[in-house]
């Protein structure tokens, strides 16, 4: 399956948790659909767990309904808060989706298969073009409404660092730009092809990679992002 980046913009939605004084943290989800031996199914929310531990029953989940504009869904309309599954080591929760008929109206066709979520540990092509798509900086949910998208190269294979939330080690790969505030969580995607010149060479299969955690910086103002593998995301989402 080759999906383009009008495609992989329905997956992706706004997580937004007010704070008071109408301040919000905002950070990014995913819908991924995932399905067992038997062919029951799954539906699920993925984002950085230091966004969905901040989460709340006041949380909305915002998307990008059909006529272009905000679409704001309350999480409690997805099941109890509380079903959050955090991993224990790497930067990245999943959220059991209870489907109902008033949810799906507004999550059909939004899931993207877990089989194309790269969940073996492998390393991460330098070569190929890798596509952000997330909400930077918190955009304005009256009007019209729009995720948006970032592309860059990975500049490292899989690195062992210190996360930014809780100081403790896991694996990441890191992108040769920085992330901004609100890309938290955002799914990082090969689409499957690039451009040599003008000649674009496309792949069989479309990837999502990892989730984004944040930005690495020092004190010379380099910067770079940095990205949860994607293989994590199978400690969390059994049927169990």
């Amino acid at each position: 399956m080759i999906v383009t980046r009008d495609d992989v913009f329905t997956v992706v939605c706004e997580i937004l948790t007010p704070t008071g004084h109408n301040n919000s943290k905002v950070g990014t989800g995913m819908f991924v659909t995932s399905t067992n031996g038997k062919g029951e199914s799954r539906g699920w929310i993925v984002t950085a767990s230091h966004v969905a531990k901040e989460t709340s029953d006041d949380t909305r989940i915002v998307i990008q309904a059909k006529d272009g504009k905000a679409q704001e869904l309350p999480l409690p309309l997805f099941g109890p808060v509380s079903t959050w599954r955090h991993h224990e080591v790497a930067d990245i929760s999943a959220f059991p989706v209870l489907f109902s008929p008033i949810n799906c109206q507004f999550t059909h066709e939004r899931f993207y298969p877990i089989d194309h979520v790269m969940l073996e540990k492998r390393t991460v092509s330098r070569d190929f073009e890798l596509t952000c798509i997330g909400f930077p900086n918190g955009l304005d949910t009256s009007g019209m409404f729009s995720p948006f998208t970032f592309r860059s190269y990975a500049s490292s294979s899989y690195v062992t660092l210190s996360r930014a939330d809780t100081h403790t080690e896991c694996d990441f790969f890191c992108l040769e730009n920085p992330s901004v505030g609100g890309y938290s969580g955002c799914p990082v995607f090969d689409l499957g092809y690039s451009f040599d010149g003008l000649v674009r060479k496309t792949k069989e299969q479309t990837w999502c990679l990892g989730f984004m955690h944040g930005t690495m910086s020092d004190n010379t103002d380099g910067k770079i992002a940095m990205v949860t593998p994607a293989y994590y995301l199978a400690d969390l989402v059994r049927f169990d």
